[in-house]
Parts: C-alpha cells; sequence; structure tokens
C-alpha cells in the first residue's frame, strides 16, 4: 500500500493547470510544473497489475503548494493521509493508528519532494519528454532513482483532468483528478501534522 502511494505522490506534482500553452505538449508539461504554486481536489485512484486486472481503487483529496508542502488524504475504503512539508514525510494511517516519518533529505530515492520543490529546469534534465496528442505527453525518468517507469498526463484546457503511472514492476495507476472549482488559498499551517495521542510513531532507525 505504501509503495503504492508514494508512487502515486511522485507524480502528483503534475496535477494542475498551467497559462500560456503555446508549443508542443512536451513543452506544455514543463510549463505546467514552472507554473505551478497551488493545487487542490479530489482524486480517484485505480491500480491494476501488468495483465490490466484491477487490484485496489481509493477516493481522496489532495493538496500541493510550492515549494515544498503536499498532502494526499485517502479517504476510501480505508483512511491514510502522506503529509510533506519540507523534509518531513508523513505516513499516517488512521486504521492501524501509526504514523511514520522520513527525513527525505537522509535518502538517496527520489522522493515526492523532490518534484515538489524542485526547479523545472532542473527536473527536466531527468525526463525525456514524449508527446502522445494535442493535449497529451509522456514523461519518463532517466535516472536510476525514480520509483515509475512513465508517467501520461492528459489535460482539458489549463486543468489535468487524467494521469497514468506505470511502475517499474509493470503495474499501472490510473488517476482521474478534479481540481476545486474555487480553491481556498492554502498556507504552510494546512501541511502542519501531529501524531494524535495514543498513536504509534516510527523513524526509519527503528526498523
Amino acid at each position: 500500500m505504501f509503495k503504492t502511494l508514494f508512487t502515486a505522490l511522485t507524480s502528483v506534482l503534475l496535477l494542475h493547470g498551467a497559462q500560456g500553452f503555446a508549443q508542443s505538449a512536451g513543452d506544455d508539461v514543463w510549463a505546467l510544473l514552472a507554473s505551478q504554486s497551488q493545487a487542490s481536489g479530489s482524486f480517484v485512484q485505480e491500480l491494476s497489475d501488468e495483465d490490466g486486472e484491477l487490484l485496489e481503487r481509493t477516493r481522496g483529496r489532495y493538496a500541493v503548494l510550492r515549494p515544498g508542502f503536499f498532502r494526499w488524504e485517502i479517504q476510501s475504503p480505508d483512511e491514510q493521509l502522506i503529509v510533506v512539508s519540507g523534509t518531513d514525510l508523513w505516513h499516517y494511517d488512521r486504521d492501524l493508528a501509526a504514523a511514520t516519518r522520513r527525513d527525505t533529505s537522509q535518502t538517496n530515492e527520489f522522493t515526492p519532494l523532490e518534484l515538489l520543490a524542485g526547479d523545472s529546469g532542473e527536473l527536466r534534465e531527468k525526463f525525456s519528454t514524449e508527446p502522445l496528442g494535442p493535449a497529451k505527453a509522456r514523461l519518463m525518468p532517466t535516472f536510476p532513482q525514480a520509483g515509475f517507469a512513465s508517467v501520461d498526463i492528459t489535460w482539458v484546457g489549463e486543468e489535468v483532468v487524467a494521469m497514468v503511472v506505470v511502475d517499474r514492476s509493470g503495474q499501472t495507476i490510473d488517476l482521474a483528478l478534479t481540481p476545486d472549482a474555487a480553491p481556498a488559498l492554502l498556507s504552510p499551517a494546512d501541511f502542519e501534522f501531529t501524531p494524535p495521542p495514543g498513536v504509534d510513531v516510527y523513524e526509519p532507525s527503528d526498523y
């Protein structure tokens, strides 16, 4: 479950609209990345195996504030929360009453934070881009730390409406995204997380 969520997070930076698309679909994606400041909305995520069989469907909400803040909340069928604030990444499972904290600055893995807070010019050097149509493009990482093989992004007007993530094992994550029609302004305070009383808290050093 956590690997699936983590992979989805890696792509969530690409969630919302951008202005002034005028070049190729590949350039449009990078314009979207460069202009992303904040986004919020709801999602439906479907995980399928390499044969196309549906393994899991989840629903919830997301919020993004650049640089360095991200919230991914699964509301059904279970309740889980991932919050990135600076270099802290929290994964909270409400059903298990357990929270895991990771320091993203202490790992060599490519994390969602690096997409979320990274410079679009530097990120562009780490991906190859293949246009798939007038409003669709594929991003493929060119570095080994990425946890996915490709991300297909589809948008309508200035909003991304669908994403397809293929991970290294061949599993596919389909994301249907519905940005808020009238999003509220976000602040760093919206991404603060304190484990509730009675929740077991784990750090990487605990394993």
